[in-house]
Parts: C-alpha cells; structure tokens; sequence
C-alpha cells in the first residue's frame, strides 16, 4: 500500500482512500503534497486568536493602567496588581503624554501596550532609560515591546 498508508493516522476512510489512491497515480512526492495541504486547511479551522478579559481584575489578560497628569513610568511588576505582575497587554488610559518609563519587565514577554488615552498628543514608550530604543504610540494605537534578558525591554 506504500509510505504514506503505513505512517498515516486515520482521518477518515475517504482521505485516506484519497491519498493512497494519489500516491499510486501521481507518485509519492505529489501526494505528500496535496496530504500536507489538506492538512493545512483542516488545522486552518482550529487555530483562534488570544482573546484576553479587559480590565483590573486579577485575572485580566490585558490590564488597564490610569494615568493622570503627573504620572510618567510605568512598573510592570508593582502598577497592575500587589504581588502579580502585569499581563502581556496594558492598556493605557487617562491623561497620559510625553515619554513613559517602563521597568521591571518579565524577561521572554512579548508586551502589546495600546495608548486609549484622552489625549491626541500620543506617547513615546521606552526602557527607563532610553537606551534600548522607543516606540511611539498614537492616540488609540497599539505598540509592542519585547523584554529580553536582565529584564531589557526592547522598543523599536
């Protein structure tokens, strides 16, 4: 029955029908094509986007931070919630401007940080620092960070 009848899980009496009968007609290469395209458009229908609860629970996956006039850094180990660090997103609302420090980063996280602030202004993003680059974020846009090793948040 060749290669591919032997190795395959069953997917169903007719796929598998389907690529045997495939490896006899057109040879082994061109089935393992068209059984790895199949497959693509099966697993095509299984895979989702995160999907995240918004807001200041303790559970929230993307966390809303307020920022009033004065405040200009962002901890991501103390701002979210007591003992828990910040999730991957942080939503960024309030009166925000300027350039916001951000620290205290959990080394291997990708942070998405979206400015839904009251001011067109937009903001600047950056390491406390500056020296590992910035993103600057328009109001109601969406920036993203990753936080390398020695908690290193990389902007750019």
């Amino acid at each position: 029955q060749g290669l591919l009848s032997a190795q395959l899980p069953s997917f169903g009496g007719d796929l598998l029908a389907a690529v045997v009968g495939a490896e006899r007609k057109m040879g082994r290469r061109a089935a393992m094509s068209g059984l790895l395209g199949l497959l693509l458009l099966h697993c095509a229908g299984l895979v989702d986007s995160a999907k995240y609860i918004i807001g200041q629970t303790v559970n929230s996956g993307a966390f809303l931070v307020e920022f009033d006039d004065d405040k200009r850094s962002l901890d991501l180990e103390a701002d979210c919630h007591p003992g828990k660090a910040c999730p991957p997103v942080i939503i960024m609302s309030g009166r925000q401007v300027g350039t916001i420090e951000v620290r205290n980063c959990q080394e291997g996280v990708m942070y998405t940080f979206l400015n839904k602030g009251d001011l067109d202004a937009g903001v600047v993003l950056q390491h406390e620092g500056g020296l590992y680059g910035s993103k600057g974020i328009a109001q109601f846009g969406v920036g993203t960070c990753f936080c390398y090793t020695d908690q290193l948040l990389m902007c750019g």
